[in-house]
């Protein structure tokens, strides 16, 4: 297993709110500029699956690996040889929220697979940035 480093925000905008975004998973390319979509084939629930694909990449096949209401929702991409791991939680921090990326490559591959991800830690930082403002924007008190 490679884990990435742990990439970690704070905003003033509620937990919920954050995890209620990263479920709506058609709407990541709004804040994730180097998504093109994400498709989810059927309810959101853990083992359900579906694709993405990256604007610079191939359509991927994944999976809802862990749910937690209102704290974590955590995909599972299915490479040749590993699998891609990012879990988003949302914790409360005063009356704000903590934000944390988990990211991890498990399998037979791992290292190689790894390698072809240099600067996810990069991505996920911007992505969950993007996220921020976009979310503090829409929730001005």
């Amino acid at each position: 297993m490679i884990e990435f480093p742990l990439i970690t925000a704070e905003s003033r905008v509620a937990p919920e709110h954050f995890h209620a975004r990263w479920c709506d998973l058609a709407t990541h390319p709004e804040w994730a500029p180097g998504m093109e979509y994400i498709r989810l084939e059927g309810p959101l629930r853990v083992g359900a699956r579906g694709v993405m694909k990256a604007r610079e990449g191939e359509e991927t096949l994944f999976l809802v690996s862990d749910l937690v209401p209102g704290l974590a929702f955590q995909d599972t991409l299915l490479l040749e040889g590993g699998e891609l791991t990012v879990r988003h939680e949302s914790h409360q921090l005063g009356t704000g929220s903590r934000l944390e990326l988990h990211a991890r490559i498990d399998g037979p591959r791992a290292g190689e697979l790894a390698d072809g991800f240099a600067g996810l830690e990069k991505v996920l930082a911007a992505d969950l940035a993007n996220l921020i403002a976009l979310m503090e924007s829409e929730h001005r008190d």
